[in-house]
């Protein structure tokens, strides 16, 4: 059987949350899967539960890998997928029973290369949850779910749609050791190369787990502010040489101040007075970017900081008090 739709699940450490996350997607009521989990050199019981798991699914591919981050194992499961449609499954989340069959049939009415639809926010550490933003349109050009994203009307998350495995023919691509912001770069790629996106609007269907010991949230590092510095970066050389780069400035540079007020949210002040003096140049340029939620929210620390960097630190000691950063 060649399967119409492969799941992706990139594995790292997250032994405490596997077994949710793999008996969640063994249990589909859209059979015609593939399940292809990327082991990425992890050191905790993952192996044993992936192990477990392929033994009594045939569907399951394994992929074992020395870790080279998240980037690449997504890389590897692509490489490896047959089917027609792919979706990217993080280890420790996991999906409604029926959630591929809703995005499958939506994808096939449609014929659309991109599938978004709701989900929930669910956090580790307390009793609550939070639902996804609902969609702006039912249908989208590539460039409209951009800026959407871009101005955090949509998510970037890989997690958040089904989309076409002939997307990556364009030649998408990875940038090795990326972790923090690796979704961005790629869901940027795959949007481009999108004719037609559409939304379902249906119940959620994926569960999103933010942990103290993810990737996005564990012990913040130079690394991870690498990262974040980095994939702005990565985004704008992709669109470079694109015919509608000159139309994207505002995107571009709301992406940039955004990455940028992620750097102060964490604590990480490297170099603060010299980013926050460019966010406040893109603001002059495009003063609706201050809409944008994260960037209304840190608009005073990054103004202080451009003029001064005494100022700034000062402030962003306020923040802390007032648990804006934490």
């Amino acid at each position: 059987m060649t399967p119409k739709v492969s799941i992706v699940i990139p594995v790292y450490n997250v032994g405490r949350y596997l077994e949710k996350c793999l008996t969640s997607v063994i249990n589909q009521t859209f059979a015609e899967l593939e399940i292809i989990v990327v082991n990425d050199g992890s050191t905790d019981d993952s192996a044993a539960i992936i192990a477990r798991f392929a033994s009594q699914d045939p569907r399951i591919v394994v992929i074992d890998k020395t870790n080279e981050g998240l980037a690449y194992a997504r890389k590897s499961g692509v490489e490896q997928a047959r089917g027609t449609y792919v979706y990217h499954l993080d280890g420790d989340d996991y999906i409604e029973p029926d959630a591929i069959e809703l995005m499958y049939a939506k994808a096939r009415e449609t014929q659309a290369d991109i599938t978004v639809f709701p989900f929930t926010i669910e956090y580790d550490d307390a009793a609550k949850s939070e639902q996804s933003l609902p969609p702006s349109h039912d249908s989208y050009t590539h460039l409209e779910y951009f800026s959407d994203i871009a101005f955090s009307k949509a998510y970037w998350g890989v997690w958040s749609y089904l989309h076409k495995r002939s997307l990556y023919d364009h030649g998408v691509t990875f940038h090795k050791g990326l972790n923090y912001g690796e979704d961005v770069y790629l869901t940027t790629q795959l949007v481009y190369y999108a004719s037609r996106i559409v939304a379902l609007r249906s119940k959620p269907l994926f569960h999103y787990t933010i942990r103290k010991s993810s990737i996005t949230n564990s012990r913040f590092n130079e690394n991870k502010a690498n990262d974040i510095l980095l994939y702005p970066n990565l985004v704008d050389d992709f669109l470079k040489d694109k015919p509608e780069y000159p139309s994207l400035q505002k995107e571009i540079g709301a992406i940039r101040i955004q990455a940028y007020n992620t750097l102060l949210s964490k604590r990480w002040f490297h170099n603060a007075h010299l980013l926050s003096k460019e966010s406040l140049s893109l603001l002059r340029q495009y003063p609706d970017l201050r809409n944008i939620p994260q960037i209304r929210a840190f608009r005073k620390l990054f103004t202080l900081y451009a003029h001064s960097r005494i100022l700034g630190r000062l402030y962003a000691q306020y923040y802390i008090c007032k648990k804006k950063i934490k």
